[in-house]
């Protein structure tokens, strides 16, 4: 199963800065890039599937910590 998600930022930098901290994240055919304007970022991963998968929790916690939230 294939997860779509978009996280807005106050500023591009924060935007920017989460995108490079998640592009290193380990998921399933990660793909993170700038979304609708230069203060979204999009993420999309492939569910691990017969396991939890805590992905989605933790890039909310992140981005909560770097002034974002997901739209």
């Amino acid at each position: 199963m294939n997860v779509q998600l978009q996280f807005k930022f106050p500023s591009e930098q924060l935007a920017y800065r989460f995108l490079n901290t998640v592009a290193h994240y380990d998921a399933e055919e990660l793909r993170v890039k700038f979304g609708q304007s230069g203060h979204h970022v999009r993420v999309d991963y492939r569910y691990r599937e017969g396991e939890f998968d805590s992905l989605a929790s933790q890039l909310d916690d992140l981005a909560s910590q770097m002034e974002g939230e997901e739209v």
